[in-house]
């Protein structure tokens, strides 16, 4: 039997799903090793091993392909734990790094002091040589000052190189040439050019891009390296793919080149699982939560499409310009820490107990009561059967740091401080869904929650109530929904050419030929990565604006030979989506900025497994009851528990009600309907609110 494996690791545990030919799913969690992230991947695959071959040795050679999502890079910026990193740029401009446009985390407030430059001053270097904005030579590159850069560079010790000149996306020589002098002068540093990382318009965004890929350049090669060196050991020769940040993956060696790629590399995978998942349903208009140990992860997906984003700020600091999957990230999870300020005003999160020590109820040294305690205090978590028995839970730990540190001191019973806890860090998480629908114009009621992560179908029911979301949408694996995104995303490669032209009078043989020359680089790379040519596509795009405007809408290019005809249809394809994003349209000239292509491979598909239609009566999985606390209620009512690893398609329970699988928990409030899918997913109708 042949299996295709996915693994994500998270702050708290490490999620791997595998998957064989005929459909059949397992799951193992097992906690996250943040000093080696491998330790646990490594931790996992065995697990798995262990359940349906017995040895690591003997499961590895049937395993077609390991997709693997990884948080290195991200942690590595957010713990400033990245390589000593210089920077090499135009003579006269090695402060734009640190000038950063005059932004400003909050535009407001003039006392906020600026970020710390993730290169200092002392290790940029500006260099003679400069090229027009059409890509002239007007100044020939100074070779020898950046023999000296080097020198210099080594002497200072630094890991890793950033070349960045003004206009090289026009004329990449001056950086191609800086990059192999300096490859030469420093043998044992990391070097890329932003000819290579983000070849477009835009100096700034250009030049923090590729800092961010020097940055965490060494560290990611180190553990991909690592872990490679380690799969091999165990006899693993075939196919390993990292995700990126688009919701594509890319082979290791692509990876270790254009690190900053994969700085969102594992919530990016959760809107494809959820397409994935919602197709056979004819669900495509959906919010995809993804509630951890650590953090919550929200997108958007409209009409079968996530939200696209071209720019991000990792912390909200350090700024990437790059195509990838707008995930909204916030400090809220199951170990998110319940403190109190110097006031007395109880909060929760963004700090984390993460996996070491966790949550007090885990009994491994942790004090600080978490959003875990507060669930078991309220009934949601069972103490025997967490992670399916693997981890006992000590409810009494959980009430004494929940009482000492939040009851006691606000003079309330611990129940009402755990219930307290767990109101505020909905309300934090209702915020972050807020952020990808309200506050874009789009309506939460019209679309469908798709629940995930260990902790997010425990306080899906609440969320959605807030906003008014009527149904939700559960996986039946939903705790490994990023390890499953991974397995189904395909290989892809995102590339640009900025050629600034206004739309009625432009010259159709040189977007031809950009769009041509863009595709003939683009196989180049599928190549590498050994894809055959049936199995590859491609997409065009463009990024238009309204000529004196700054910021562009991207918009879909046709295929075949673009001419005035399809020109026309481009255009008024971004009239009505600038009116769908800012609702309004101009009559103005419209402006290319940039050509992009997305050049895809296609990997194979798991086989999803479809259930028998076993019963509507859920009976004969009803485990027990006890006390759980609903809103609804306003207290503790006697619940059933069901066994929701043995319940089957059809089966339709009615709230309250608790479902217990091994890697999660479905709260069902009172009121609500939950009915098993054909596929074994979950599929739950909240009652409608009188108003809605």
């Amino acid at each position: 039997m042949e299996f295709v494996v996915g693994v994500d690791v998270g702050g708290t545990f490490t999620d791997l799903v595998c998957i064989d030919k005929e459909g059949n799913v397992t799951v193992v969690k097992t906690s996250s090793t943040p000093s080696d992230p491998s330790i646990a991947v490594i931790d996992a695959l065995t697990k798995v091993a262990g359940k349906l071959k017995g040895s690591l040795e003997e499961f590895l050679p049937d395993v077609l392909r390991i997709c693997h999502g990884t948080t290195v890079s991200t942690n590595t910026i957010l713990t400033w734990t990245g390589a000593k990193t210089g920077l090499v740029t135009t003579k006269g401009f090695k402060d734009t790094l640190e000038i950063r446009e005059g932004r400003r985390e909050n535009q407001y407030n003039y006392a906020i002091p600026a970020p710390k430059p993730l290169v200092p001053r002392y290790l940029r270097i500006g260099i003679e040589g400069r090229v027009k904005w059409n890509g002239e030579v007007v100044t020939p590159l100074n070779e020898d000052e950046v023999q000296k850069a080097a020198t210099y560079l080594k002497e200072q010790g630094i890991e890793a190189l950033a070349i960045c000149f003004l206009w090289s996306f026009r004329n990449p020589a001056h950086e191609k040439r800086a990059a192999e002098i300096c490859r030469e002068n420093l043998p044992d540093a990391y070097v890329c050019a932003s000819c290579d990382i983000s070849p477009e318009i835009r100096e700034y965004w250009r030049t923090s891009t590729t800092v961010l890929n020097a940055y965490v350049g060494p560290v990611l090669s180190k553990y991909i390296k690592h872990l490679v060196k380690t799969l091999k050991e165990f006899g693993y020769t075939r196919e390993l793919l990292i995700t990126q940040s688009n919701a594509g993956v890319i082979s290791p060696e692509i990876a270790m080149e254009q690190a900053v790629r994969t700085v969102l590399s594992g919530p990016a995978c959760a809107p494809a699982a959820g397409i994935f998942l919602c197709q056979p349903y004819n669900l495509d208009n959906l919010i995809t939560i993804d509630i951890g140990g650590t953090s919550f992860d929200v997108t958007l997906i409209k009409e079968g499409k996530p939200w696209m984003a071209s720019e991000v700020a990792v912390a909200d600091v350090y700024h990437i310009r790059l195509p990838l999957i707008d995930v909204h990230t916030i400090g809220a999870g199951g170990g998110s820490i319940a403190w109190l300020d110097d006031k007395g005003a109880l909060h929760v999160g963004p700090q984390s107990a993460a996996a070491d020590p966790g949550p007090a109820c885990y009994d491994k040294g942790g004090k600080e009561p978490t959003c875990t305690d507060a669930d078991l205090v309220l009934g949601y978590l069972n103490p025997n059967f967490f992670l399916g028995g693997e981890i006992k839970l000590n409810p009494e730990l959980s009430r004494k740091a929940i009482k000492e540190r939040i009851a006691d001191p606000l003079r309330m019973d611990v129940v009402e401080a755990a219930r307290s806890i767990v109101k505020i860090i909905d309300h934090n998480m209702v915020d972050g869904i807020s952020a990808v629908s309200v506050r874009r114009g789009e309506d939460p009621r019209k679309y469908v929650m798709v629940a995930a992560g260990g902790a997010g179908p425990m306080h899906a029911a609440s969320l959605a109530k807030s906003l008014g979301i009527g149904r939700i949408m559960i996986p039946s694996n939903s705790s490994v929904f990023c390890a499953l995104g991974s397995i189904i995303s395909d290989i892809r490669h995102d590339f640009v050419r900025t050629i600034v032209a206004r739309t009625n009078t432009v010259d159709y043989d040189m977007l031809n030929d950009a769009y041509r020359d863009m595709e003939r680089v683009a196989n180049e790379t599928l190549d590498r990565e050994r894809i055959s040519v049936e199995d590859r596509y491609f997409n065009r795009a463009m990024d238009m604006r309204y000529k004196g405007q700054f910021h562009e809408v991207e918009v879909p290019v046709p295929e075949g030979t673009l001419n005035s005809k399809k020109m026309d249809k481009v255009v008024q394809e971004f009239h009505q989506k600038h009116e769908a994003l800012y609702a309004y349209r101009d009559v103005v000239e419209t402006e290319i900025i940039n050509l992009r292509l997305v050049a895809s491979g296609r990997v194979v598909k798991p086989a999803r497994k479809e259930q028998a239609f076993e019963s509507a009566d859920a009976s004969q999985h009803l485990k027990g009851k006890r006390d759980v606390f609903f809103e609804e209620s306003r207290g503790f009512v006697s619940t059933s528990i069901y066994d929701g690893d043995a319940m089957r398609y059809g089966n339709i329970v009615e709230g309250p009600a608790i479902i217990e699988q091994r890697v999660t928990t479905i709260v069902v409030p009172p009121g609500a309907r939950l009915e098993v899918a054909k596929y074994g997913d979950y599929i739950m109708d909240l009652p409608v609110q009188e108003g809605d």
